[in-house]
């Protein structure tokens, strides 16, 4: 079953930027964000998520540092989340570097977020890959997707 899961990229463990106290698991498979068309399963759903990193985020009026940062992380089977990876793009979806500090807080709010539940699939819980897609405008936060 592992095969089929392998072009979403799984998250792998790394020393360098991961807790080792996270665990997942199920290391063999990690199902992907809105499997089953489940969406996302957040205490509050999205409207307690949007809410809590609006509150916790400071916006940088900054011009040029529009586009996307996106963090991929890992949701276990006990809904505690690690494995956090960040991509930075522009509106033209290419490659594009963020200022660290607007990248440094909003990994810190993604990783404080703690109304993560488990995945529940056959009778079982199971780990599973999740986003948060934040768009901004000359630095400003203008929407959380998914």
């Amino acid at each position: 079953q592992k095969e089929y899961f392998n072009d979403l990229g799984e998250i792998s463990f790394d020393e360098q930027l991961d807790d080792e106290n996270f665990k997942v698991c199920h290391e063999d498979v990690t199902f992907p964000f809105n499997y089953g068309g489940v969406g996302l399963i957040y205490t509050g759903e999205k409207t307690k998520l949007e809410d809590t990193i609006r509150n916790k985020f400071q916006d940088f009026q900054i011009d040029g540092q529009t586009g996307y940062i996106t963090v991929r992380f890992i949701i276990n089977c006990e809904g505690k989340s690690g494995r956090f990876r960040t991509t930075e793009m522009g509106l033209d979806l290419k490659p594009k570097k963020f200022n660290k500090d607007i990248v440094r807080q909003i990994l810190e709010i993604t990783k404080e977020l703690d109304g993560w539940k488990a995945f529940e699939y056959n009778e079982k819980t199971w780990d599973y890959q999740q986003y948060l897609t934040f768009k901004f405008d000359n630095g400003l936060l203008k929407d959380i997707m998914p």
